[in-house]
């Protein structure tokens, strides 16, 4: 039964987005096309150029249009007129919770996915792809020679770790600050308002932090050497900072959910 619960919420998510996608790929494609034509011509420069120009907005429009239907897909599933049959099907606020999550951190995986493939798509043929390829064996060779392979998979592990942390905490802020929204009348003005006010503490909390770790770790960290150790303890101590603020929204999202559900 749960496993029904995903398919229905990855088939939501991707009828809308992959339109997105073909279109951010189609225009990739137009505009890798319209450069190969060489002409000194102004009127002809001019296909060219608008159809880069659109591929550029269309790239902004993949992440943009992403994550506004994962985000709206939390709210009319959960705390619209929908809310009512979802709630009535045999899954735990934790579980709904859960699966919005992971199908929206998969939605932003792919995002990056189709952007990157349709940058291929432009440089396909070039210098510019050469030069990519080379820079990045010119790359791995140097870490090659800093690192032994142990330590460049820890590394890459730890901070592909952390940016998938980053991505469950970012989509849990937006949870939370809808959860909290649907307890006011105006539940798009409170949801807004939940969000700056969840941002501004955030932020405070950063601000704080940064002034206790300059005022007592100054000395420690002008006596540090820097090692590939101290690095990955860095990336990890962010990610577990990440980790508590997305553990947080979390369990105010499943809070306001299944102890003060205000359906529409």
């Amino acid at each position: 039964m749960l496993k029904k619960l995903y398919k229905y919420e990855l088939y939501s998510l991707f009828r809308n987005l992959l339109p997105v996608y073909a279109a951010v790929l189609g225009f990739a494609l137009l505009s890798r096309l319209s450069l190969l034509i060489k002409t000194d011509n102004v009127l002809l420069q001019i296909p060219s150029r608008i159809s880069t120009t659109i591929y550029f907005f269309s790239i902004v429009a993949v992440f943009v249009v992403g994550m506004v239907v994962v985000v709206m897909r939390f709210y009319k599933n959960l705390l619209s007129g929908e809310g009512y049959l979802t709630f009535t099907l045999p899954f735990s606020a934790t579980q709904h919770i859960v699966c919005k999550l992971l199908c929206g951190v998969l939605v932003i995986i792919i995002d990056f996915i189709s952007v990157i493939a349709s940058l291929l798509i432009m440089v396909a043929g070039t210098d510019t792809l050469r030069e990519i390829i080379e820079a990045l064996r010119t790359g791995l060779e140097e870490a090659g020679k800093m690192l032994t392979a142990g330590q460049l998979i820890s590394i890459s592990a730890e901070l592909i770790i952390a940016a998938v942390i980053g991505m469950f905490q970012s989509l849990l802020m937006f949870y939370a600050a809808i959860a909290i929204g649907q307890q006011f009348k105006n539940r798009i003005g409170g949801a807004v308002v939940a969000y700056i006010s969840l941002y501004a503490a955030v932020q405070v909390i950063n601000t704080f932090i940064m002034i206790i770790a300059a005022f007592f770790l100054q000395d420690i960290m002008e006596a540090a050497t820097f090692t590939v150790g101290f690095f990955q303890i860095f990336i990890a101590l962010l990610t577990v900072y990440s980790l508590i603020f997305a553990a947080a929204y979390f369990f105010i999202t499943r809070h306001f959910l299944s102890k003060r559900l205000n359906l529409e």
